[in-house]
């Protein structure tokens, strides 16, 4: 059985697996694990667009910023960081948010649109990937009190599928 059959296996087995527990399982980096769920669950962008990227966020109001190292999850809602470019970097520099950090321009190789569910709801997430695989962080949109996502968040998300690759 190849990787994608695996994957697919193994979604199809639970599909609120996430793509970590699909990596482990699989002894596959996360980015192979995404990178191969069914077409309906992902989109695929090329990692240079990340500088574009943020700009873009900016305009999407509050989203839930996701740090997982390890299995250990940060999570920090609020507003993308408005940022700029110096010696290499993407510099968060915002101070109207409480995210601040440096991120390396050249420093991912894909951005994956990721919807499937989780919790018994559907998720959707921007999932950002270093070149090794793994991911570096994720930014969620977010939902209304009824548990319907945002829809301008979500019309947002849904156009940036035309930059896939």
């Amino acid at each position: 059985m190849n990787t994608q059959e695996a994957v697919r296996k193994l979604i199809a087995e639970n599909p609120e697996k996430l793509p970590a527990e699909i990596a482990a399982e699989l002894n596959i980096s996360e980015l192979e694990a995404v990178s191969n769920l069914p077409e309906e669950m992902v989109a695929l962008l090329d990692g240079s667009l990340f500088e574009t990227l943020t700009e873009e966020f900016r305009t999407w109001g509050e989203v839930l910023t996701v740090i997982d190292v390890e299995g250990h999850i940060f999570e920090l809602a609020g507003v993308f960081p408005k940022g700029g470019k110096k010696f290499g970097y993407y510099n968060m520099s915002d101070r109207d948010t409480p995210l601040k950090g440096h991120l390396k321009l050249d420093g991912f190789s894909k951005i994956a649109l990721v919807s499937k569910p989780f919790h018994g709801v559907d998720t959707k997430s921007v999932q950002f990937f270093s070149h090794a695989g793994k991911t570096v962080f994720k930014l969620y949109i977010r939902r209304n009190k009824d548990k319907s996502f945002v829809a301008e968040q979500l019309e947002k998300f849904e156009a940036l599928k035309k930059l896939a690759v």
